[in-house]
This record gives C-alpha cells, sequence and structure tokens, in this order.
C-alpha cells in the first residue's frame, strides 16, 4: 500500500508499508531500524535483534525503514535479495513493519528534513537502530551523531551495533557480492546466513538436454541480482513445492550458440514433469567448474555425467 510522508502541509515523498503483525500500528510510536538491508545477512541480523529488544522494551511496534531494491544505492552494483526475499526475511526475523521508499526520492533531502520528516512526524520513534557508519541526506551529510544532536532532547534511545566480524573482515553485502562474482556460495552462504538464490519463470529452451538424456527447465537470470561467475553450480531448486537437488549452468552457452542475456540452465535429479510457466527457486551450493566450450555433443554429454557425480557429492555435504 502507498501513503505520504506529509510535514507542514506538503508532501514530501511517498512510500510503501508492509505489515506482518495486523494489529501494529505506528501511530503511538516505534522502534525503527533504518538502512538498505541488503540481502539481510548476518551483521544485519544483529541489528534486527537490537530492533526487536527495544521494540519490546518500549511495547511498540518494530520497524524497519530502508529503500526499495530496485532502486537502493546498490542496485547498480546488484542486489543480493528482491524486495519480496527482503521482506521474507525481515518477517522472520520478528519485525511487525517494513516501510521502503524509492532512495531516488530522498537522495536530495537534507539531513535535517529527513530526521523531522520520517523518525519525528512519521515513525514518533521510541528507538533508533542503525550502523556504525550510517549516512543519509543530500551528500551524505547525516551520521548517527547528527541524529543524536537533533534528538538529544527528545528521550529517543540509540542502539549502533557494532560490525560483525569473521576471520578478522567485518561482514558486508559488498564482500558477500565479491564472492557470489566468485563463484564461492561456501564464503556467500556463510556470511548470508542463508543459500543465495533467485526465483524466476520456467521457460522454453532449445531442448539440446532432452536430446542428450538431461531433460533440464531454464529461468533467465533476474537483471538486478547479483551476477555469479558463469559457470556449472551444484544446486538445490524449488518446484512446485518439492526441493530437488541438481546441476546448473549459468552464463550463454558457448557450446549450443550465445544467447542474448545470462540463463540458468538446471538439470533436476529425480525429477519428471512439466513445469513451464512455473515459478521455480534455484539456490546456489557450490561451484564446480566454470562455463567452457566442447568441440562435439558427445563430450558435452560426457562431461555433463561428470558434473552430475560431482553435484550429488557436493549436496551430501550440506
Amino acid at each position: 500500500m502507498y501513503y505520504n510522508i506529509i510535514m507542514e502541509n506538503k508532501v514530501l515523498k511517498t512510500f510503501k508499508m508492509m505489515k506482518f503483525r495486523h494489529d501494529a500500528d505506528i501511530d503511538n510510536g516505534c522502534a525503527v531500524a533504518v538502512g538498505g538491508f541488503d540481502g539481510v545477512h548476518i551483521g544485519h541480523r544483529a541489528m534486527i535483534v537490537s530492533l526487536v529488544n527495544e521494540a519490546k522494551r518500549h511495547s511498540v511496534p518494530s520497524v524497519v525503514f530502508t529503500f526499495d531494491a530496485e532502486d537502493s544505492p546498490k542496485s547498480e552494483s546488484s542486489l543480493l535479495a528482491t524486495d519480496a526475499k527482503k521482506n521474507l526475511l525481515l518477517a522472520s526475523l520478528g519485525v511487525d513493519i517494513v516501510i521502503s521508499v524509492p532512495f531516488s526520492e530522498i537522495r536530495s533531502m537534507q539531513a535535517g528534513d529527513f530526521v523531522q520528516s520520517v523518525f519525528v512526524d512519521l515513525l514518533k520513534a521510541k528507538s533508533i537502530v542503525c550502523g556504525y557508519d550510517f549516512r543519509f541526506g543530500n551528500n551524505r551529510e547525516g551520521d548517527v551523531s547528527f541524529i543524536k544532536s537533533l534528538l538529544s532532547e527528545s528521550g529517543v534511545t540509540f542502539i549502533t551495533p557494532n560490525a560483525v566480524v569473521l576471520d578478522g573482515v567485518p561482514i558486508s553485502s559488498t564482500l558477500i557480492r565479491a564472492h557470489i562474482a566468485n563463484g564461492d556460495f561456501e564464503k556467500a552462504n556463510a556470511l548470508l546466513g542463508y543459500s543465495f538464490s533467485f526465483s524466476g519463470e520456467v521457460i522454453h529452451g532449445r531442448r539440446l538436454g532432452r536430446e542428450l538424456g538431461f531433460p533440464t527447465i531454464n529461468q533467465k537470470y533476474p537483471e538486478h541480482l547479483a551476477m555469479p561467475r558463469f559457470g556449472v553450480y551444484a544446486v538445490k531448486c524449488s518446484v512446485d513445492g518439492k526441493i530437488y537437488g541438481g546441476v546448473a549452468n549459468v552464463g550463454v552457452k558457448p557450446t549450443v550458440g550465445q544467447e542474448d542475456m545470462p540463463l540458468c540452465e538446471t538439470y533436476l535429479f529425480d525429477y519428471s514433469g512439466d513445469c513451464y510457466s512455473s515459478i521455480a527457486e534455484t539456490e546456489f551450493v557450490a561451484f564446480i567448474r566454470e562455463e567452457k566450450r566442447f568441440s562435439s555433443l558427445d563430450e558435452l554429454k560426457e562431461q555433463v555425467l561428470q558434473d552430475i557425480s560431482v553435484a550429488k557429492n557436493l549436496l551430501k555435504e550440506f
């Protein structure tokens, strides 16, 4: 549902509100966490734990104020999750409400106007949770100290959890994107706290897999999502409510002709049926090998058999 942020009788910005607890109401205030939360990785989860605890302490709803995925500051560098996936993850952590805005609509706001219109007028915030390095407003002029200075006499509680560190390195969406780009899903998934995935319609392909004896499902890889290294992966795929192991090729199929855009072509173990036009979710588990060109279809078939064997062994470990 779309709403408006109102300040001094002037419509400033529009926003979307998603309620996960039907009786949650911000009219009497809330505890709010603010940020992009791309991927809702284990570093973000520390903030959400603090948010939910603060909401309980003040007996108010827990609210995440964030940005529309495809219009977020991170969209140009590829996203870790769609808005739908982000909302599901936040709801699973106990968040009552998610409010999202197009970043392009607020990027030029003065920091003081943002604090007044969002934290004071809209949310009536009792507690604010944000990252230690959070910046906002025109030219990123606002930071945590700025918010505190404006609301110093309001009684608002401020929580700024330290960065979550693994092996001496702070966990960040940027680091996770780098692991995905390298095809290192063991590391990426460990930092996310779940398996990186995408959902997409099953579309018709060239039916070459069926001719080779390995019928596959084809999906267009989402435009705004972080792109893994082209190659072959062990995957898990949810189709029609059931999860199958499989082996997937992400890329442009160099042996059988260049595609206009990257595809994910997956052979599902122990699956038979027709799922065209269904929505399937593909989870990446582990990298097997780079995408490459083969001199013949027989050579390709032999490689596919090897890939299937490797994938089955890898999936036993996860």
